[in-house]
């Protein structure tokens, strides 16, 4: 519980100091949360589809793989199915 009010401490004072240096924060959120939203979805049918043509490797849906996607887009859902199928063959 600690560690949650550290982090959203820490994000919310980040936003603030973007928002005092020009940046348009609300714009910002908005688009990470599109692409955790994006991210979520393609992750969700990659997942079925590869289930149902027989891969043996999925990625789970958690709070860190939303937050890749959120933070690296198409690239990081991308990045995430490399690494799952790299330790899927090792």
């Amino acid at each position: 519980m600690e560690n949650t009010v550290f982090i959203l401490l820490f994000v919310g004072g980040f936003l603030v100091f973007l928002g005092s240096m020009g940046v348009d924060v609300i714009r910002l959120v908005l688009n990470f949360l599109a692409r955790c939203l994006l991210g979520l979805v393609v992750i969700y049918i990659a997942n079925y589809l590869l289930e149902y043509f027989g891969g043996n490797f999925v990625v789970n849906i958690n709070e860190i793989t939303i937050g890749v996607s959120g933070a690296l887009g198409i690239w990081g859902v991308i990045l995430l199915y490399a690494l799952q199928y790299y330790f899927t063959i090792t």
